[in-house]
């Protein structure tokens, strides 16, 4: 009733309701009382973000009370906002020289964003699906702007107490008390697959770079994106440190594939959106989930940045699960092998 196939200890299905994903993460994802849930919400644009039917196909399925958790994004609006810092236009060149998130609490911006990530989640009926799932929506930008963080110190000593030590130690200061104290708790990466045909694809891993507060995370990109899969890898391990991680990519209606003469148009790409016919992978490996995701896209994931970056907190990859993946990939998405420009 539910198909599903197995690569490894990743999970893969088409999943049409609640009822079958929650079958795919039997034996995957522990029941507990309470779960975390980082969707990806960067920016509105079309088939770039997890959607209301996405976030209630999920709630749905859990056993526990949900709480969402993300960082505010200065893309989270209709475009015709404009940050400015003393009539400064605050954008990606001027945060690349000024990493200091002082700027956010200037000139009114923090109430701006407010007002944004309110339109942006009333709007796309994600409210609405949070309040209907007594779903709380926490920002972490919001609970480490007002100074409620665990104490860095402590942090520290946990996180370095499992993995080498970050690479800035300000990470530190982003842990929100308000989720320590669910530490042990399973947080879910539900990733939103995009950038199918890339060597940088966001899947599970790359979307926990949305837990670093800054709204804009260009300079945790540095030039040429120097820093991304450091940065990306350095904020996992501060929450794997306080929560069990667990991994969910899904495409239920659509993913999108970097192409030149794709119809969306952004400053950095362009990109198409692609049927994702209910498609859905789980694992509680990051790696492994992201490696068989990248493989089924056509990706490999040796060529890809924070793969290099994430032994030290997931482990290697399954590379016989990548290999059978890899071997049915045309299966599982066709649209990644059309010509580019074409909209299928």
């Amino acid at each position: 009733m539910y198909p599903l196939t197995r690569f490894g200890s990743v999970k893969a299905g088409r999943v049409r309701s609640s009822r079958g994903l929650r079958y795919l993460l039997k034996g995957i994802l522990p029941e507990s009382d309470v779960y975390l849930v980082k969707p990806n919400w960067y920016s509105p644009m079309r088939g770039g973000y997890t959607d209301a039917a996405a976030l209630e196909t999920l709630l749905s399925a859990l056993p526990g009370r949900a709480i969402v958790v993300e960082g505010y994004s200065g893309d989270r609006q209709d475009g015709s906002v404009v940050y400015n810092v003393h009539g400064e236009k605050v954008d990606w060149q001027w945060l690349l020289k000024n990493p200091d998130l002082g700027w956010v609490l200037e000139d009114g911006n923090l109430e701006v964003m407010r007002s944004w990530d309110k339109w942006y989640r009333d709007s796309l009926g994600l409210t609405d699906v949070m309040e209907r799932h007594g779903c709380e929506y926490l920002s972490v930008t919001e609970e480490i702007m007002a100074g409620r963080v665990e104490d860095p110190r402590l942090v520290r000593k946990r996180v370095e107490g499992r993995y080498p030590a970050v690479q800035y130690s300000k990470l530190y200061g982003y842990m929100p008390s308000k989720l320590a104290v669910y530490a042990g708790t399973p947080l879910i990466s539900f990733g939103h697959l995009k950038g199918a045909g890339s060597t940088y694809p966001s899947l599970t891993i790359k979307n926990l770079f949305g837990l670093i507060p800054d709204p804009w995370r260009s300079w945790w990109h540095g030039r040429g994106d120097a820093r991304l899969s450091r940065s990306i890898i350095d904020i996992a391990k501060v929450y794997s440190s306080y929560f069990s991680l667990f991994g969910v990519c899904e495409a239920f209606s659509c993913y999108t594939v970097t192409d030149p003469l794709g119809e969306v148009k952004l400053s950095w790409e362009a990109y198409r959106v692609e049927d994702g016919d209910g498609f859905v992978a789980c694992g509680a490996s990051l790696t492994d989930l992201d490696s068989v995701v990248c493989s089924l896209i056509g990706v490999d994931p040796s060529s890809v940045g924070y793969f290099k970056e994430a032994k030290d907190v997931f482990g290697s990859y399954d590379e016989y699960a990548v290999s059978e993946a890899s071997a049915c990939s045309r299966q599982w998405f066709p649209g990644v092998k059309l010509p580019l420009g074409t909209i299928a």
